[in-house]
């Protein structure tokens, strides 16, 4: 059986309110290859607290849905 990991790291920036909710939603995704990918929470979910230029978990599921189909073929 295939083994699969990814490491998410997030650390609350200095000045930013966790219990208020004002806090970037910014962090890395490492994945079992090595390739670190910057990860977000949506813009469409929190806003300015997402960092836009980063991947988004609805993208990354749309990504490997059509990843493993395009590799089906």
């Amino acid at each position: 059986m295939a083994s699969y990991t990814a490491d998410v790291r997030w650390a609350l920036a200095e000045g930013a309110d966790f219990a208020a909710g004002r806090y970037s939603r910014g962090h890395a995704i490492r994945f079992d290859g090595g390739i670190t990918v910057p990860g977000s929470a949506s813009p469409h979910v929190v806003g300015k607290w997402a960092v836009r230029e980063a991947v988004d978990p609805e993208e990354m599921l749309v990504a490997a849905l059509s990843s493993c189909h395009m590799l089906s073929f």
